[in-house]
């Protein structure tokens, strides 16, 4: 069997995007393109603000970020929540689901698709 194998060297914003785009196809629940451009942005916040991503001012920075409003940007959030890829503490803070998180610098994915057998139809 032949492998496909491919590197890329990403921009922070653009190696999340990615690694979310890829990992969709494995989820149980999907994420629309815009509900991942969302969620990556919100994963590239780096420093004290990534502490409190989902606060007022991680909050603006997504928004001026994707040129979204601010009512656009908590329709993304309660879907995402709806679909369980973001919960609350009990102590009010958003967190996003572990799993969907690369590790920091790289990131490998593993993929098999089997193609089953088609069982014969006769009319």
């Amino acid at each position: 069997m032949q492998e496909i194998k491919k590197m890329l060297s990403l921009p922070k914003m653009e190696y999340y995007r990615t690694h979310l785009s890829l990992i969709n196809c494995i989820l149980p629940v999907k994420m629309t393109p815009k509900e991942i451009e969302v969620l990556a942005t919100f994963m590239s916040l780096e420093g004290d603000i990534a502490s409190y991503r989902f606060g007022t001012s991680g909050r603006r920075i997504v928004m001026n970020t994707l040129g979204i409003a601010h009512a656009g940007l908590s329709n993304y959030l309660r879907s995402l929540t709806d679909k369980e890829f973001l919960s609350t503490t009990p102590e009010g803070i958003t967190k996003i689901l572990p799993i969907l998180y690369p590790e920091t610098h790289s990131q490998d994915y593993r993929f098999r698709l089997i193609k089953k057998k088609e069982e014969e139809t006769y009319a």
